[in-house]
């Protein structure tokens, strides 16, 4: 059998460049959820509290185990935030903070971020069960399939 190295090469160059050019890998995206609060707050303290079980309606979603979840609590409502109240891995937003760039979310409040983007802010318990939880969950279930 006699090939024909020119027509070989070339299709061999063709399928290169179909392999190459093929789309990249899409990549989860990270969300993050925020928990702002304050150690005297007495809404936080309610929100946390398991009786009426806020929180843990959260916890005990199908939504948090696609979230990464953190809090950020301060020693009193009227002091500002501190070094010491941010867990190591929001240094970034921390940063942002005292640039003026982000704002906390109030407390009790949460932020929801992709990929580091502020997407959106909730603030108050009384609006958890109507209107913040279920933006939550909205939001958790846009992007959680990369949908931007």
């Amino acid at each position: 059998m006699k090939w024909n190295i020119p027509l070989l090469l070339l299709a061999l160059l063709g399928w290169t460049s179909v392999v190459l050019s093929a789309p990249p890998a899409v990549t989860k995206p990270e969300l993050l959820l925020v928990y702002w609060s304050a150690r005297d707050c007495t809404w936080c303290a309610a929100w946390e509290n398991p009786k009426p079980g806020m929180e843990n309606s959260l916890k005990n979603s199908k939504e948090f185990k696609k979230i990464t979840y953190r809090t950020i609590k301060s020693d009193r409502l009227v002091d500002p935030y501190v070094d010491e109240d941010y867990p190591p891995d929001l240094k970034w937003l921390k940063d942002r903070v005292d640039r003026g760039e982000e704002s906390p979310a109030g407390r009790p409040g949460w932020a929801f971020y992709v990929n580091k983007k502020h997407i959106a802010s909730f603030y108050g318990v009384r609006a958890w069960e109507s209107e913040n939880f279920p933006e939550i969950k909205k939001l958790v279930a846009l992007y959680a399939i990369g949908l931007q």
